[in-house]
């Protein structure tokens, strides 16, 4: 079991969430792990649990297979190397700090490996008799970067609220994001995710976790993949709700097989090896590097026709026959604002992207708004927004419960407004894990305790509501109300809820 940096060296600047206390334990089967303590001894945290085997050597490219634990202590004091991956995440992480006038050089790259499949856990040190709720979290990415111990995701303040919380790591790029005819699967990311799932159903006990309350929380590629869930049969009865932020592209359409399969045998190509066996034995770094440039346009997105995901997600969805299962969803206000680019105009986008007859109906929803804020708009719809608003509804139509919300905080100050609501700024709210270079005034700090009870609520029942919040109103199909999140909290009607017709139309028309 390889480990790196520890829950201390990487807490920063939050406020002294570890302290000197009696060191906690968690029993499964022979092997007794040793973790540390949090929130001044009230969370036990225990860090780098390895949920399945190393998937290294001939087990690169197969399916997950259940860890063995040794008899014995063992140490779960520090958070694992994270999967195998490039400087993306780290250079987005730089950026956005640059971004809002803080140090980028600040921002701590992991250790990488493949070997890599442990996962987090936080719960309260006292929970007496009741089993507890559980928050699975899947980080973000685009599944070619991100890790489970990214600083916005430490779990010690959701556990302190009453909640068993886990974040998991899953193979990455061409290690979990690859197909080849000479494999029986693929989608081996999404296998991860499932094979952490089953590791909770397993040790819920000794958790101290209830197995029918499990809520899968992901965000941007996260939340893409958990959506996944919905339609693998691997996946069945292993959790009850979703928690849903800032994706939705994987919603509307999937890659196939075939076309992975066909970038699987690019990459034997580029790599000049005569099969499959011969990428196997190609190191890590080498293979990583080879990805980057034949997966460079088409990214790298889970497939539809394996075993793993029989069908797209789209195909059950346009049938009616998702599960009911409770869903929490929603994105940001400016989620494309920090990756637009300089040579980007509406007139363009609008050719590229919508028929004659609806570029002025289109221009009509974004009146008044200026160019950037325009596109902004428009390609967070697309992305974002609308597919997201599909799913809610076909699942509120299949009787499940289900929650939709639109994130519009701005923090204080100049640099703040030129950021934006971005991609991902929701997290430091969702966790209470504001780092030191955001600008976090009062108004952010009661909008984080709302929005940690609304996440918590729905965790409990698959209700957000409860306390003295805001009443959220459930999302329903004609009515379509969503609960903004801001300094002021209420229900209004999406903003991009005209974009969304226009779409639609759009889409009925490329389908005619």
């Amino acid at each position: 079991m390889r480990k790196c940096l520890s829950l201390l060296a990487l807490l920063g600047g939050l406020a002294s969430p570890v302290v000197a206390a009696p060191v906690p334990e968690l029993v499964l089967g022979e092997a007794r792990f040793q973790g540390v303590s949090a929130q001044q001894g009230a969370v036990d945290a225990f860090l780098g649990l390895p949920f399945a085997q190393p998937p290294v050597g001939e087990l690169r490219w197969q399916s997950p297979r259940p860890p063995e634990y040794p008899a014995g202590k063992l140490a779960a004091d520090a958070f694992a190397p994270a999967c195998f991956q490039g400087d993306h995440i780290t250079n987005w992480y730089r950026g956005v700090v640059e971004g809002f006038g803080g140090n980028p050089d600040e921002v701590m790259a992991p250790a990488v490996s493949e070997d890599c499949l442990y996962l987090n856990v936080w719960r309260p040190a006292e929970r007496g008799d009741e089993t507890l709720p559980v928050i699975v979290y899947v980080h973000g990415g685009s599944n070619a970067g991100g890790w489970s111990y990214e600083p916005n995701y430490f779990g010690h303040e959701l556990a302190s609220r009453g909640a068993v919380v886990i974040t998991v790591a899953y193979r990455l790029g061409p290690f979990g994001f690859f197909a080849h005819p000479e494999l029986a699967n693929s989608n081996f990311g999404l296998q991860d995710i499932v094979a952490a799932l089953r590791w909770v159903r397993t040790w819920a006990p000794e958790l101290g976790a209830d197995s029918e309350r499990v809520t899968v929380m992901g965000e941007s590629a996260g939340a893409s993949n958990i959506s996944m869930l919905l339609v693998m049969p691997e996946a069945n009865l292993l959790f009850q709700r979703l928690i849903h932020q800032s994706a939705g592209w994987a919603i509307r359409e999937l890659p196939s097989l075939e076309t992975g399969q066909q970038q699987g045998l690019a990459l034997q190509q580029a790599a000049n090896v005569e099969d499959l066996a011969g990428l196997r034995a190609l190191p890590a770094s080498q293979l990583d590097t080879l990805a980057k440039a034949v997966y460079a346009d088409s990214g790298f997105d889970p497939v539809a026709g394996d075993t793993v995901v029989p069908l797209p997600l789209s195909d059950q969805l346009a049938a009616d026959k998702l599960p009911a299962i409770d869903l929490l969803i929603g994105s940001n206000a400016d989620e494309w604002k920090i990756y637009l680019s300089a040579d980007e105009t509406l007139d363009n986008w609008l050719q590229q992207n919508l028929p004659e007859p609806l570029h002025d109906r289109a221009r009509a929803a974004v009146e008044g708004l200026d160019e950037a804020q325009a596109l902004d708009r428009l390609i967070t719809a697309g992305v974002y927004v609308c597919p997201s608003m599909d799913l809610a509804e076909g699942l509120a139509e299949v009787g499940a419960n289900t929650w939709v919300y639109y994130f519009s905080r701005v923090r204080p100050g100049h640099k703040a407004e030129g950021m934006g609501a971005y991609h991902g700024a929701e997290l430091p709210y969702v966790f209470n894990t504001h780092d030191s270079w955001l600008p976090t005034a009062a108004q952010d700090r009661a909008l984080t305790s709302a929005m940690m009870d609304y996440w918590m609520n729905f965790a409990r029942s698959g209700n957000p509501n409860g306390d003295d919040k805001p009443s959220w109103p459930a999302f329903k199909p004609i009515a379509g109300q969503v609960m903004q999140l801001d300094t002021q909290i209420s229900a209004i009607a999406h903003p991009s809820a005209s974009l969304c017709g226009i779409l639609k139309e759009k889409d009925a028309a490329e389908g005619a």
